[in-house]
């Protein structure tokens, strides 16, 4: 929370919004791209020969600078000022942790008015982001960030924090546009995103490189950058607001878009998982019953299997382990009686039979052993293509099932 940095591109979310909102936004509209003088100062596209003669619907997905600097020009400064005082940046936002930066925004010339445009010139924090982004996941109410749902007292007594909005940003109808737009990074053949492509999975995400200030100008080198990437699943109707900075990283494994990937996909899979197993839930008949899920981890597998099929829960085991390291459900989840239980053991991986799973199943399977699964149709799994008791290769490749 003391951290105000640069946002980069990302912050393109905000300024696309309010281009829409504002009624300056023109997807017809051609425009150079690659480079565009302001004040005096040349700013430039990422790729700075740009793409020739583009529309402004390409801007937001290619990520173009000069795109967004024109869609702030045909604003107007005091416009797109007055958006981002909306949005709630150059402001605390209030949450309940120690020495909330306020971050800075500041307009003092053209050129510096332009570059806020994607993220160049402002100073954020990661609680103001969020808070300025969840109007979009939000259908244009924005919320309050908080860190605590509720609490429970010596005594038993539950005190539960709702919602807290911080009200109407923008209309519907904008941030359901820009949701689309943030659909396209993802799946066109333009985009920046595709990194984040998940089957069978509604993402829309806007991806974002951000050069990092020194006391003499920007840093230099490869590493002295801050990348990031917001995402919202499922697009359509977001539950769930993802945004990931990674900062200098000194290692060049991979792409840094790739590196952020798998943090990315693996959070979004269990969080979808345990929505899944929600669903189950409250889907449910009236004669069935939910129960509190019990815990057998760091217990004998052979305990654990018992223990839970007495239960009434149908055990799937991967590893050949003798000890349970992990299981899924977690312990005190609420769990519908009858349903699936995965154990994860402290043995090498092996695949478990998941004829009849069910897409929850598959999606808690893919969560616990951190594989990339993929289900093929729709219904319960009939085929796999690794067979069951077959070890699970460490790295590489996609296991499918097929569902029918």
């Amino acid at each position: 929370m003391q951290d105000a940095y640069e946002p980069g591109s990302v912050m393109k979310i905000m300024t696309l919004s309010a281009a829409i909102n504002s009624g300056h936004y023109n997807p017809n509209e051609y425009y150079q791209s690659g480079s565009i003088k302001v004040g005096g100062t040349t700013l430039y596209d990422w790729n700075r020969n740009g793409w020739g003669t583009i529309p402004l619907s390409q801007a937001f997905t290619r990520s173009s600078n000069v795109g967004m600097v024109k869609l702030e020009q045909e604003m107007g400064g005091a416009t797109w000022h007055h958006y981002l005082k909306k949005f709630g940046f150059g402001q605390k936002t209030g949450v309940t942790l120690p020495d909330e930066s306020s971050g800075t925004l500041s307009f003092s010339n053209a050129t510096t008015q332009a570059t806020t445009a994607y993220g160049q010139g402002i100073d954020v924090t990661v609680m103001q982001m969020l808070q300025a982004m969840s109007a979009v996941a939000n259908n244009g109410v924005m919320l309050r960030p908080r860190i605590i749902s509720k609490t429970v007292s010596a005594n038993g007594t539950v005190t539960k924090y709702g919602k807290q909005t911080e009200g109407r940003i923008i209309k519907t109808s904008t941030a359901k546009a820009v949701r689309k737009a943030m659909v396209k990074v993802v799946q066109s053949s333009i985009g920046t995103g595709s990194a984040y492509k998940m089957n069978g999975v509604d993402v829309g995400v806007k991806t974002g490189t951000a050069q990092i200030a020194g006391s003499n100008g920007y840093l230099t080198g490869a590493s002295n950058y801050i990348f990031s990437v917001a995402g919202m699943v499922p697009s359509k109707n977001p539950k769930y607001l993802l945004y990931i900075t990674l900062k200098q990283p000194q290692n060049y494994t991979k792409a840094p878009e790739e590196m952020m990937a798998e943090i990315f996909k693996p959070l979004i899979t269990r969080a979808l998982a345990l929505d899944a197993a929600s669903d189950d839930a409250a889907n449910a008949t009236t004669d069935s019953t939910t129960t509190k899920m019990v815990s057998v981890t760091n217990k004998s597998t052979t305990t654990a299997q018992s223990t839970l099929s007495n239960a009434g829960y149908h055990v799937a085991t991967v590893g050949t382990g003798n000890k349970v390291v992990q299981q899924l459900p977690v312990a005190g989840q609420t769990t519908l009686n009858g349903s699936r239980v995965i154990l994860l053991t402290n043995g090498a991986m092996t695949m478990p039979d998941v004829s009849g799973w069910s897409k929850s199943d598959v999606l808690k399977l893919a969560q616990i052993t951190g594989k990339k699964f993929k289900l093929k149709g729709s219904g319960y799994a009939s085929a796999q293509s690794i067979n069951a008791g077959a070890l699970i290769p460490d790295t590489g490749g996609t296991i499918t099932f097929t569902a029918q």
